[in-house]
């Protein structure tokens, strides 16, 4: 009897044993099913993060500008690295103010871009005052380490930046070395010398200065500058500067003497550039970002950039029209776009990395805003010291005042000419569209 006993207790114990084990079993495997619903979790939040984002950029990387195939190269490999994207590349020229009227067509038909590098000027103020472009400064997951002083010549005057610098740039006059060498003539380094260069050239089948007079931007600005000097430039357009229509009446001048083609009211910026870069004219004023047509075009050591020679009492030769007036922005409402924002600020971080920017400026030769372009030739050395020399740095006139002012200044170059107005004239007529 107590052996059945025993015997029936050793049954109970091994069916409470089993009991116990079958329960750990299934505590056990709780977890598991907890890591498979994980495992689906994350494969529903990854296909959830690479649901396909379309976005749309705009810049003045287009056209001429050498910048241009880049740029191209640069989004695509973005897009490479995140497939899920797709980029629609919306650049356009900077000629003839396309690229502004492309930015204000888009902002009021709310067809915005998702990022644009555009001109941080008075372009931009409407912009900003309405609220369509991101505060860079409080933005989540915007970087903006690195930069040197370009970054703050960014800021706006309400204190905030809204716009990251990609390159700075200079203007002057681009001078064919080898041609003022073939034909004797002076490299223009005083006003004299340079109208005598305009004597000597006119007198040739080559054409002193290749312009537009109605895209005629550099040409307007350089006037000013040399009439006026520095302190009468920087002037405001309401002001009516004696000197800025004294500028505009010596483009008249110096037409007279035979400094343009005889189609110069009909040709436009890209044509004059071409006429430089097939050595038919000896001068033309442009910017920093003309080295990479240059270089294109084989031209690179044949040519060097100067200061325009300042006439005016209480200017110096040397003063130039220069600095940081583009920058990268985020449009407001595709940065509150959620679907949109993380791959927004990724792709505004990759375009203003410090690898990106110096391999967009060494495309133009532009002194960039972070890093610094290696090995450069002799005559980009030249135009990054006509920088570090110039006693005055100011940016375009066209940066400071209403688009619609400058314009009419730069398109009345061709009835100025003519004969049919005045410097004066013009002047007063681009005032009164600012009221």
């Amino acid at each position: 009897m107590k052996q059945f006993k025993w015997s029936l207790l050793l049954v109970l114990l091994f069916v409470l044993i089993g009991l116990v084990a079958c329960s750990n079993n299934e505590t056990d495997s709780i977890p598991a099913d907890n890591d498979d619903n994980s495992e689906g979790a994350e494969e529903t939040d990854t296909e959830e993060a690479s649901e396909d984002v379309d976005l749309r950029v705009v810049t003045t990387m287009a056209g001429t500008d050498p910048a241009g195939e880049v740029f191209q190269e640069v989004l695509d490999e973005f897009v490479s690295e995140h497939p899920h994207v797709t980029i629609e590349n919306d650049s356009q020229s900077a000629d003839a103010g396309t690229i502004r009227t492309k930015v204000n067509t888009d902002f009021s038909s709310d067809n915005e871009p998702d990022m644009m590098f555009y001109f941080n000027t008075v372009d931009a103020e409407g912009l900003i005052e309405e609220g369509k472009v991101v505060n860079l400064e409080e933005a989540e997951g915007i970087d903006l380490s690195g930069f040197n002083s370009m970054l703050e010549q960014q800021r706006h005057s309400d204190g905030n930046i809204y716009a990251a610098p990609q390159s700075g740039f200079y203007e002057g006059l681009f001078v064919n070395k080898k041609l003022f060498e073939e034909n004797g003539i002076e490299l223009p380094t005083t006003w004299e010398q340079y109208e005598a260069a305009i004597e000597a050239f006119a007198e040739t089948d080559i054409v002193p200065i290749a312009a537009s007079t109605e895209d005629s931007y550099y040409v307007v600005e350089h006037y000013a500058l040399a009439a006026g000097g520095m302190e009468n430039y920087t002037a405001e357009l309401a002001d009516q500067n004696p000197s800025w229509a004294e500028g505009l009446d010596n483009i008249k001048k110096h037409a007279d003497m035979g400094t343009f083609t005889p189609d110069a009211a009909t040709i436009d910026l890209a044509m004059a550039q071409e006429l430089f870069k097939q050595e038919q004219a000896a001068m033309i004023f442009e910017g920093s970002w003309f080295w990479g047509q240059l270089e294109e075009a084989g031209m690179g050591e044949d040519v060097t950039v100067l200061p325009m020679p300042v006439y005016a009492d209480g200017g110096e030769t040397g003063e130039i029209v220069g600095g940081a007036s583009q920058g990268w922005f985020i449009s407001t409402k595709s940065y509150e776009d959620e679907a949109k924002r993380d791959v927004v600020v990724d792709l505004f971080n990759y375009l203003t990395s410090e690898e990106t920017i110096v391999r967009i400026a060494g495309a133009t030769g532009q002194p960039p805003a972070k890093g610094a372009l290696e090995d450069l030739p002799a005559y980009l050395e030249a135009g990054h010291q006509l920088v570090s020399d110039a006693p005055a740095v100011a940016l375009p006139i066209n940066d400071r005042i209403y688009p619609e002012g400058f314009t009419h200044m730069r398109t009345s170059v061709p009835d100025i000419v003519s004969g049919n107005t005045t410097g004066e004239q013009v002047l007063e007529e681009a005032a009164a569209m600012e009221e």
